[in-house]
């Protein structure tokens, strides 16, 4: 009977404890509980507006790809507002058209002044290498070497490697210096 006594009273106890507990934590439990629920919930919200907000973004990139043909003006505005926005896609995609665009317009130097523009606004080495090639082939009858060779920077395990050491082979032969052309084509 004692041992009977003594379960009782421990159970007692340990009820106390944890009622104890509750009753001194329980805003923390609340809030710990509420944050557990809350979190996957609001993740996925996130997750959806995120997903709604790149869709609209292409969305305006394909109603400005449309527009190219019949109102170039509309379209052009369109893909200078998107060449503003976070997503790094569709940012590239609009730069890359006004590229294109300016560059069929024969406007080289709008194009130029639209690389310079957003040199810094990519985050990736990756876009960053593709409007530098880009640049070097729009000024590429008037560039220097100092220009060529910052803009390219020929580095190991870099993107576009192939094609900036034949664009630095090639303004090397335009400018007649054929022991530093040589010396590109044996470094690759």
């Amino acid at each position: 009977m004692s041992k009977e006594l003594e379960t009782q009273i421990e159970d007692s106890l340990f009820k106390e404890k944890v009622l104890s507990f509750y009753k001194k934590n329980k805003i923390l439990i609340i809030i710990f509980l509420a944050l557990i629920i809350l979190t996957p919930i609001s993740l996925q919200t996130y997750f959806y507006l995120e997903d709604k907000k790149n869709e609209q973004l292409i969305s305006e990139y394909l109603k400005a790809e449309m527009l190219l043909n019949n109102d170039k003006v509309s379209a052009i505005k369109i893909l200078n507002k998107l060449k503003n926005q976070s997503n790094e896609t569709v940012k590239t995609l609009s730069v890359l058209k006004l590229l294109n665009i300016y560059i069929n317009d024969n406007q080289l130097q709008k194009a130029i002044s639209e690389i310079n523009n957003q040199q810094d606004s990519f985050g990736e080495e990756f876009y960053k290498d593709l409007l530098n090639i880009k640049m070097v082939i729009l000024k590429f009858d008037q560039i220097t070497e100092n220009e060529i060779l910052k803009l390219l920077k020929i580095k190991n395990n870099k993107n576009f490697n192939l094609i900036k050491s034949k664009l630095l082979y090639d303004f090397y032969i335009k400018s007649g210096q054929k022991d530093k052309a040589k010396q590109v084509l044996l470094e690759k």
